[in-house]
């Protein structure tokens, strides 16, 4: 009998090989696929380890992230002005923003694998591991299908505009993927409002957006 830590490798390689079908590689906890639209990754989570009346129990589950391929080249020439070296496409995982949006708990919830404390030698507790090997090809899917469908066009944009609120580093993202599509009243609309939202002085990041857009000649 594996104990949880086996156990938890052994999940975490069958979640490996229910992505591949997706198009998704990898080793150990973190898998992508980069396409024309970007890069999706899905990882499995840091562990969370806790004890209850002495036992222990793992926490953990998937999370994914989209990065489009205009927020890669945006951070790729951010990184050079600032001497820094650029993050590899398949490596990358911004802007971080919206990912998970609008999964449900159950998709999102932590996994707990626990120890059977029937047994003297403390394997992982087997009803847990039936539980997660059940669920995974559920979660498996929805995580895939959501970071691929994240990098079709205009996908993570169109998220992004639909927030009524939304904070300046969603301001800095749709700057950057509006001006994809070039000048025009959306664009400068976005340039205003982000500029207004970096109010402090010594806030660098407005002004590394604007140097990103002129620099492929878009006017602001």
């Amino acid at each position: 009998m594996d104990g949880p830590d086996s156990a938890l490798r052994r999940l975490t390689r069958e979640a490996g090989k229910l992505l591949r079908p997706y198009g998704f590689h990898g080793t150990e906890a973190s898998w992508t696929q980069v396409t024309d639209g970007g890069v999706a990754t899905i990882r499995r989570t840091r562990t969370q380890r806790t004890w209850t009346d002495g036992q222990q129990a793992i926490g953990f589950g998937l999370e994914l992230r989209a990065t489009p391929m205009a927020w890669w080249e945006f951070c790729t020439w951010r990184d050079t002005v600032r001497g820094l070296p650029p993050t590899a496409l398949e490596q990358a995982t911004g802007p971080a923003l919206i990912d998970e949006r609008g999964m449900s708990q159950e998709l999102t919830e932590l996994w707990s694998l626990r120890v059977d404390p029937a047994h003297r030698e403390r394997p992982a507790l087997q009803a847990d591991v039936d539980a997660i090997r059940a669920d995974l090809p559920v979660r498996v899917h929805a995580y895939a299908r959501r970071a691929l469908r994240l990098l079709e066009p205009d996908a993570y944009l169109n998220e992004l505009l639909a927030d009524p609120n939304p904070q300046p580093a969603a301001l800095e993202a749709i700057v950057v993927l509006l001006a994809e599509h070039g000048p025009g009243p959306r664009l400068d609309d976005a340039v205003t409002r982000f500029r207004l939202s970096a109010a402090d002085p010594d806030e660098s990041g407005a002004e590394n957006v604007i140097a990103y857009l002129r620099g492929r000649a878009v006017p602001v």
